[in-house]
């Protein structure tokens, strides 16, 4: 039996709260758990785990406060203020007769038609409404810019199920919208020009509303996100309580060996897994820039093209291969109106990790390669699939339309390693006599720091050495 997903999402749950691709909700079950903030981007991933928060005991979270917010709005908190405005020719209010012989007064009583009103006014603009509306803005800013793109895909994004499951009165991304855009109480109350102090969100929580203590309780928690640098607690208690993995679990394997790859190195930065985005990682040093990539060509080439190679004239593979491809091409066109491609080979590695030498003219030169093909299978066959993909990609891999390494160092050069990574197959031990290219099995407690150090005391010694 295949290693399951809960295992893996465990071993890696630390590291993996940057993904925001198509997948579902999970609990890592352990509290062992030290959530990573070295992310770009770190404060969009807070922002988003922050609207996908429900309530506890101890605090409210925004998915139930929304839900409830249709309800609830319907009353909210008003002052009433009473002025007293002169008017000729008109009544408007109640009037009041001491102040209107004042008024007529002071031209000798010859304008019968002037009277002080007294006018009784609602303001809206109380402390609550102004806490309940800031947090409003803040939660439709998050749902309608940061959540946009995984809100607009109809399918796979299990983790939004909160906001988007249900019918129409359940739909909390319209529930938002009509209480936020078009309330016709909220729209009155214009937060401008006001600041919402933290004095004034400490006086809300004390609301006899429920509404408004909530309000207060949410913003002041985003706050605290918000100043993560100063006081981590909050933003890692937060990552802790949400966890998002692939909906398919051979992705997550591959993640999982990805993470391995990353634990040979220090001072990693995370990038956020979102959209089009395949960059996972990258970090420097003093002499060196790191990338690495997740199902991603990077900025190589990983592709042959018929236009590219030189056919020979006699009759074998290779001629007749360059005939099936043209042929193909032309009957697409001809008998389904597609465009097809010369393409003869192509590919995207599972893992690529890519390795700059900095240097002064800021045009960093790419020096070495790790490619990683991931098979999630125990099947030999299947994996030795696999270690044939990796060999391709190893021989195949171009940089500016030239092959990374010349032919006499093919799986031999320094330049280039790569790793075949599968699920257990019950092979005690497994050995190559080429140490640019291994192959490494899931056992259940995979040490890649220390194989992954030996490998790149390795480069760094042949890099020293052609200094």
């Amino acid at each position: 039996m295949k290693t399951s997903g809960e295992d893996l999402a465990k071993e890696i749950a630390a590291d993996f709260n940057t993904y925001l691709r198509r997948g579902v909700n999970f609990d890592p079950y352990t509290e062992e758990i030290d959530p990573n903030l070295n992310i770009n981007e770190v404060e969009k991933l807070l922002r988003i785990h922050f609207v996908l928060t429900e309530s506890s005991d101890e605090s409210p979270g925004v998915i139930d406060f929304t839900r409830k917010l249709r309800r609830r709005v319907r009353r909210i908190k008003t002052t009433v203020s009473k002025k007293t405005e002169e008017l000729e020719g008109e009544i408007r209010g109640r009037i009041d007769w001491g102040k209107t012989i004042q008024t007529r007064s002071r031209d000798g009583f010859q304008n019968k038609t002037k009277f002080a009103c007294q006018q009784t006014q609602k303001n809206y603009e109380v402390p609550e409404n102004l806490v309940l509306k800031s947090l409003l803005s803040v939660i439709h800013d998050i749902v309608s810019e940061d959540l946009k793109p995984a809100l607009e895909e109809d399918t796979g994004y299990g983790w939004l199920e909160g906001w988007v499951a249900g019918d129409e009165d359940e739909d909390l991304v319209q529930t938002l919208k009509d209480v936020f855009l078009r309330n016709v109480y909220l729209s009155r109350v214009d937060t401008e020009g006001e600041t919402v102090t933290d004095r004034t969100i400490n006086s809300v929580k004390k609301s006899r509303t429920k509404l408004y203590r909530e309000a207060a309780k949410l913003l002041e928690r985003y706050r605290k996100l918000m100043d993560y640098e100063i006081d981590p607690a909050e933003a890692e208690d937060l990552l802790k309580n949400t966890y998002i993995k692939p909906e398919k679990t051979e992705v997550l394997f591959e993640f999982y060996w990805l993470f391995q790859v990353l634990n040979s190195y220090d001072d990693v930065k995370f990038n956020l897994v979102e959209g089009e985005n395949n960059s996972v990682a990258e970090w420097e040093d003093e002499r060196y820039l790191y990338r690495i990539y997740h199902d991603s060509t990077g900025s190589l080439s990983f592709q042959e093209n018929l236009e590219g190679v030189d056919l020979p004239e006699e009759d074998g593979y290779l001629y007749r291969q360059g005939k099936v491809v043209e042929k193909w091409q032309e009957m697409a066109q001809e008998f389904l109106g597609v465009e097809g491609t010369d393409q003869l080979w192509g590919g995207r590695p599972d893992i690529l990790l890519e390795k700059y030498k900095k240097n002064d003219s800021n045009r960093n030169q790419l020096t070495q390669i790790f490619i990683g093909e991931v098979k999630y299978t125990k099947n030999r066959d299947y994996a030795a699939q696999g270690l044939k993909e990796l060999l391709e990609y190893l021989a195949f891999v171009k940089d500016n339309s030239d092959y990374f390494e010349d032919r006499f160092s093919l799986f031999d050069s320094p330049k280039i390693w790569g790793a075949l990574f599968t699920d257990e197959l019950d092979i005690d031990e497994i050995e190559s006599s080429n140490d640019k290219v291994f192959v490494k099995q899931y056992d259940g407690d995979s040490n890649f720091q220390k194989f992954g150090n030996s490998n790149l005391q390795k480069e760094q010694n042949h890099d020293s050495s052609n200094r």
